[in-house]
């Protein structure tokens, strides 16, 4: 059977998405003494809508993130990208007086 580089890339991408989740997963928060942070690592509707709009490999807006389907209450910043997982995001929110226990 005669293969082109064609079906070479689509195998390769179709063994890429397979490593996404169906949706957006978030992990427990947790803090230290003036932040909570957490991770969501993006699904693969996610990843896709990443792709289509060209993503660079830098910090996102709330619009943005927002986009991506990432449902989190105001207030959380992206503040930082995993090299080797860009499809990883990582946030902070600052503690306030009333959320501290």
């Amino acid at each position: 059977m005669e293969h082109n580089s064609d079906d070479k890339m689509y195998v390769l991408d179709h063994k890429q998405n397979d490593k996404y989740p169906l949706t957006n997963q978030i992990s427990q928060d947790f803090q230290d003494d003036s932040h909570t942070y957490r991770i969501i690592r993006l699904g693969k509707e996610s990843v896709k809508i990443m792709q289509d709009l060209n993503w660079e490999k830098r910090l996102l807006k709330e619009r943005e993130w927002r986009k991506l389907k990432v449902c989190q209450s105001r207030g959380w910043l992206h503040y930082a990208i995993l090299e080797k997982e860009p499809y990883v995001l990582l946030f902070k929110r600052k503690i306030t007086k009333n959320k501290r226990q």
